[in-house]
């Protein structure tokens, strides 16, 4: 199974060009940048499936995120409307982002250099090829019934085929010296390094044995240091001659060899000690730091951050609004782009995330609030919110999404308890 060749079946003229025009790019260079973004994401999604353990988190991100391949079938009808669109790329950036990591800005900038498109463009593009490789992969696990092991099976399957389709200049991004696509497996590399190992060995036969070639090394530098005593020891031996000769000079006094010819102390091994005053510590006031115990504690936001410039109180106050409220709760630091779903700001959905994990019965039903109240964008603002949270760790049953904005909370997102 080809997954590079299913989706680009997807990629038909029609689709390219609904893509061209939404980005204002030419076709041609649409489709270039396509060709690349695609085996991108797979062979990053590759390289995180190397255990079972992370290609466990791998399955866990097709199954909680409805990754079942409709979106392949639905592509022309989902790219004529903006909204939907705009929300798909957004989605599927986080999650690029997430298997990519550091290297994910240097990726994008390679493709958009190599298909002569705006960087914006190609981390859109990327965005949108994401969901429809898991999409993919969705699709045929679900058909073959895979599990773990046959997910594992299935990526290292298309390795050959991303690394047809990738220019040098992405592979070498992609895959780092920890990290190599290849087709050797773990087997066959521990053979050649013990084969390396023992043609070391009968090259140089003395460095597993007691041969000259351990013990010259020390015999020299003992011969080094039996010279240096000497040398010191006639040298003050040749001082103390010259006190007792010298009238007037106190025999007992100590003498010092001028050791300028020779050093034999290195300066940077030199220890100067000086004394240190003693500092009786001050009594502490108990009353005072009583006070500062009891004020609440307070996190600034970042110099450079685009949210809600009000400061919000410490970790926990979310998580008792959220507990002891009956209604709609807004989150006023979670900022999007204008007009879109895109989010630009997370601001407290940690705080979020860390209430519905410590409270795993609770469930919330998020929606638009007073500030996303136009058309749809209110609910697609919640959906956008939903994928951050499955992406935390947040089980999909704790999370329900409501189509209807609530009018009368001055918010672009609120969240509400079911009780």
């Amino acid at each position: 199974m080809n997954i590079i060749g299913l989706i680009k079946d997807k990629l038909t003229d029609s689709v390219i060009e609904k893509v061209s025009n939404f980005l204002g790019e030419h076709p041609e260079n649409i489709s270039l940048a396509l060709d690349k973004a695609v085996p991108t994401v797979l062979g990053g999604i590759i390289q995180n499936t190397t255990t079972e353990e992370n290609a466990g988190k791998v399955m866990d991100v097709l199954k909680d995120g409805g990754h079942t391949g409709e979106i392949l079938d639905d592509l022309p009808n989902l790219l004529d409307n903006f909204d939907k669109t705009q929300l798909l790329i957004t989605i599927g950036t986080n999650i690029f982002n997430h298997f990519l990591g550091n290297k994910s800005n240097s990726l994008v900038e390679s493709i958009s250099s190599l298909s002569n498109i705006r960087k914006t463009s190609a981390s859109s593009l990327v965005g949108l090829a994401t969901p429809l490789v898991l999409g993919a992969l969705g699709k045929v696990i679900a058909r073959e019934g895979m599990g773990v092991s046959g997910l594992m099976k299935l990526l290292n399957e298309q390795r050959d085929a991303v690394l047809a389709a990738l220019p040098p200049v992405l592979i070498n991004k992609l895959v780092t010296k920890e990290e190599t696509i290849d087709k050797k497996t773990t087997k066959e590399q521990n053979r050649e390094k013990k084969k390396e190992k023992d043609k070391s060995s009968n090259l140089n036969p003395n460095t597993s044995g007691g041969g000259p070639a351990v013990w010259i090394p020390w015999v020299l530098l003992a011969l080094v240091l039996i010279a240096i005593l000497f040398y010191i020891f006639k040298y003050k031996k040749q001082q103390e001659n010259q006190a007792q000769v010298l009238p007037g000079v106190d025999s007992t006094a100590s003498v010092m060899p001028d050791t300028s010819s020779f050093n034999i102390v290195p300066k940077d091994t030199l220890t100067i000690t000086t004394p240190v005053e003693k500092v009786e510590p001050k009594p502490v006031d108990t009353k005072v730091e009583d006070k500062k115990a009891d004020l609440p504690k307070v996190e600034t936001k970042p110099a450079n951050s685009t949210g809600n410039s009000t400061q919000s109180t410490y970790a926990g106050s979310l998580s008792k609004e959220l507990a002891n409220s009956n209604s709609w709760v807004a989150l006023p630091n979670l900022n999007f782009r204008k007009g879109s779903a895109e989010i630009s700001s997370r601001g407290n959905v940690n705080d979020l995330v860390r209430f519905l994990k410590n409270n795993s019965k609770a469930k919330i039903t998020i929606a638009g609030g007073a500030q996303s109240s136009g058309g749809t964008l209110g609910e697609d603002r919640a959906y956008a919110l939903r994928e951050v949270l499955l992406e935390r760790g947040v089980r999909e049953s704790q999370i329900e999404v409501q189509s209807k904005s609530v009018g009368d909370v001055d918010a672009k997102i609120t969240i509400k308890v079911k009780k």
